[in-house]
C-alpha cells in the first residue's frame, strides 16, 4: 500500500470515530483533516532518478527540467 492510500485509510477511520463518538466529534474530524492533508502531500511528491555519467551538464539540465514541472507547495 502506498503512503497516499494509507493516509486516506487513516482519515476514513477518524471520520468513522467522529460518527460513533459525538462527544468528541470535532477532535476526530480535526485528526481526519490532518490525514487528508498528508495524503495530498503524498500525492504531490515526485521521485527523480538520474544515472551518473560523464556528462554532468546534461544531467543537471535534465534534473532542472524535471523539478520545474513539480507543482508548487501550497502555503
Amino acid at each position: 500500500m502506498d503512503r497516499r492510500t494509507a493516509c486516506l485509510k487513516q482519515a476514513d477511520a477518524f471520520r468513522e470515530k467522529a460518527i460513533a463518538d459525538p462527544a468528541h466529534h470535532d477532535q476526530w474530524i480535526d485528526e481526519a483533516i490532518k490525514w487528508l492533508e498528508l495524503a495530498m502531500e503524498a500525492s504531490r511528491r515526485v521521485a527523480v532518478t538520474i544515472e551518473a555519467t560523464e556528462d554532468w551538464l546534461l544531467q543537471d539540465a535534465a534534473a532542472d527540467a524535471l523539478l520545474s514541472q513539480r507543482p508548487e507547495p501550497s502555503a
